[in-house]
């Protein structure tokens, strides 16, 4: 999925390459092409097929940056890169698709029933693949994401995709009334004080809580502490949910908004 639909094979009437049997067998034997030209010349030919996606900042990389942060993963996959979100939502697995497709990527989905036992739901996978991608988020620190995200909309987009991964919402009764809440859980505090930074500079006043034990987890004794970003203001949930919209939570806030 890393190239161009419709693009022809790499050897097609294209004279001296060989791409049947090993990867060492690019070229035909006998050919008296220096190594270096040979090199240049499968560039030149990967470069022509190869999808370049759209990597300035936008809402809609600033979403896949949150979601990636969050649930979602990168890593090298033989001579490219995988982009992959595992998840139960099936609104946020087409929420993180369309964002890639977006950016000039051409993901696919499938659906996949859990074997571990511990689940029953079924997840949705979202991949996609892009040498390009790939090496550009290796090379971002938190603090070169921070300064990319500069724009508002940008924010909201980055702080949207990392709620719909690491965020829940719900609603208890304090005393004779209901109240809300509002919280984003994640085990990197840097990037927990990342995002607590971007949501004030939206307004919004989250407490820092943690760590807390994470013991239970499938990483057992081994597994990181648990920071928590919370806020119980029924007036700052209302807001929050108003200005970020997640598009997958939104129906449990709508149907429960009015208790």
């Amino acid at each position: 999925t890393e190239f161009k639909k419709g693009h022809k094979t790499w050897n097609k009437n294209l004279k001296g390459l060989y791409i049947k049997g090993s990867e060492k067998g690019w070229f035909k034997k006998g050919s008296n092409l220096s190594e270096y030209i040979k090199a240049k010349r499968l560039k030149n030919l990967r470069d022509k097929v190869l999808l370049k996606p759209r990597l300035e900042m936008s809402e809609d990389l600033a979403y896949i940056l949150g979601m990636i942060k969050g649930d979602g993963c990168v890593y090298k996959h033989s001579r490219s890169y995988r982009i992959v979100l595992d998840i139960t939502n099936k609104n946020i697995a087409i929420s993180f698709f369309d964002a890639l497709k977006n950016i000039g990527l051409n993901p696919f989905t499938r659906e996949q029933m859990p074997n571990n036992r511990i689940g029953k739901l079924k997840k949705h996978i979202v991949i996609a693949s892009s040498k390009i991608f790939g090496e550009w988020y290796e090379s971002l620190s938190l603090k070169r994401i921070e300064k990319l995200l500069c724009n508002k909309s940008d924010i909201i987009a980055f702080i949207r995709g990392f709620y719909e991964a690491e965020g829940s919402f719900g609603i208890y009764k304090n005393g004779r009334y209901f109240t809300s809440s509002i919280s984003i859980f994640n085990t990197d505090l840097k990037l927990i004080k990342l995002t607590k930074r971007l949501l004030k500079k939206l307004g919004f006043k989250f407490n820092l809580n943690g760590p807390y034990d994470n013991t239970k987890s499938l990483g057992g004794m081994n597994a990181k502490p648990i920071y928590r970003l919370s806020r119980a203001d029924k007036y700052e949930v209302n807001w929050f949910m108003k200005i970020i919209e997640p598009v997958a939570k939104m129906g449990d806030f709508n149907e429960r908004r009015d208790v």
